[in-house]
């Protein structure tokens, strides 16, 4: 008897149980994320920052460049100079000849660049002048630049100039301008060094060619010696750094008397080599700005807005009730930098200051913040991390229950 007591026992516990055990199923969801904008992996190579490149001038617009104690340039401090065609008339600027000057006569001298984001401070100069109706900045800046083949280890190197230039309208009529930058080309003790393109002609020396539209790489080398095998120094020109600053349109590879009063430069094979770098005619209105950017140096530089790049990543369950972090990782954190966590109802934030100061970097350059945070209901949502700099950066999440069967 006690037997079957027991046995009736069970029975009705289990049939008491069922309907709870059915009800107490966990749901089922499915969880959809989608990127906002990311992050290239190269650009997450950590950072060597001891300075490995020297820009040097003459209290002048031109300028000179030498990585790791090797000439890129013929003159340590004077062989990258500007010109313009503005209006269709030929603007080309001699050594020392335009004064640098926006007001009277009083030249203005080369000044430091302005200190960036976060009041980072900035190695390089500036200088600003007039030729014909506008007005002129020139930046010369070192920045973090990748190397052409990246090694397991590898690291940006601070062996690169980054070179902007603004042209402003200030006249109350529109104008027409094209630019030019002019480099009179040495690399170490060779004063015909030549150029290779491996993304766009793998194997070949380039000599006395126009780059341009499909042909015109991110990137040219130029060679100490002509061998892209055994090279020798190979200096790096940047024509496409990303972003949204405007790269050259072509590039002349030619000798260096070809820099003459022509607009128009000729390709011709080298002897005393250099190269003519080029932006398209374009209308400035009054008031308009245009601004232009290629660098050189010792690597490939990277995207001009770089600084305090932002790249956010979501791990753990995002199924209602369930804890999930929230990582950012910041790259080349800019001074007194901060995060801010912005979170829509249905998502709450469970550890982590709604705003926090972004970390010293660490040796590979990179700074992470963490907040933990839970969804209470399903839907669909956008995190958001906004950065003091001006960066943010969002994840769409879709939260949706799968029906049962």
């Amino acid at each position: 008897m006690a037997t079957i007591f027991r046995l009736r026992s069970a029975s009705l516990l289990l049939l008491a149980m069922g309907p709870m055990l059915l009800a107490g199923d966990p749901a089922r969801y499915q969880v959809v994320i989608k990127d906002g904008a990311s992050v290239a992996r190269d650009l997450l190579l950590p950072i060597d920052p001891q300075i490995r490149i020297v820009a040097l001038h003459s209290n002048n617009i031109y300028f000179g460049l030498t990585v790791d104690n090797v000439r890129i340039t013929c003159s340590p401090q004077g062989s990258i100079w500007p010109a313009a065609l503005i209006d269709g008339t030929l603007h080309n600027a001699g050594n020392g000849v335009i004064q640098l000057q926006l007001n009277g006569n009083m030249p203005l001298p080369i000044q430091g660049l302005p200190k960036g984001a976060g009041k980072k401070e900035r190695h390089g100069f500036m200088a600003k002048w007039k030729m014909g109706p506008l007005d002129f900045t020139q930046m010369v800046e070192v920045v973090p630049a990748k190397p052409v083949d990246a090694a397991p280890g590898a690291k940006r190197r601070m062996d690169t100039c980054r070179v902007t230039y603004i042209a402003e309208n200030k006249d109350t009529a529109p104008h027409d301008v094209a630019f030019r930058a002019n480099i009179d080309i040495l690399i170490n003790n060779n004063d015909g060094a030549l150029f290779a393109s491996p993304t766009t002609e793998p194997g070949q020396v380039l000599n006395g060619v126009v780059l341009e539209g499909k042909k015109l790489p991110t990137f040219l080398q130029v060679l100490e010696r002509p061998n892209v095998k055994d090279p020798g120094f190979a200096a790096v020109m940047t024509l496409k750094s990303g972003g949204k600053v405007e790269g050259p349109s072509k590039v002349v590879l030619t000798q260096l008397g070809a820099l003459g009063a022509a607009w128009d430069v000729p390709a011709l094979a080298a002897g005393d080599s250099a190269c003519a770098i080029y932006w398209d005619k374009k209308v400035l209105k009054p008031g308009e700005k245009r601004e232009m950017t290629w660098a050189y140096g010792g690597g490939i530089a990277t995207d001009a807005e770089g600084e305090g790049k932002l790249s956010l990543a979501l791990g753990g369950n995002l199924e209602p009730g369930k804890l999930f972090s929230i990582s950012a990782l910041v790259e080349d954190a800019a001074l007194s930098q901060t995060l801010a966590l912005e979170l829509p109802p249905g998502i709450e934030r469970i550890e982590g200051a709604e705003i926090q100061p972004v970390p010293a970097p660490t040796e590979n350059g990179h700074s992470l913040v963490l907040w933990r945070g839970r969804v209470t209901r399903p839907g669909a949502f956008e995190i958001k991390v906004r950065s003091s700099t001006g960066v943010t950066q969002t994840k769409s999440i879709s939260v949706v229950p799968i029906a049962r069967r």
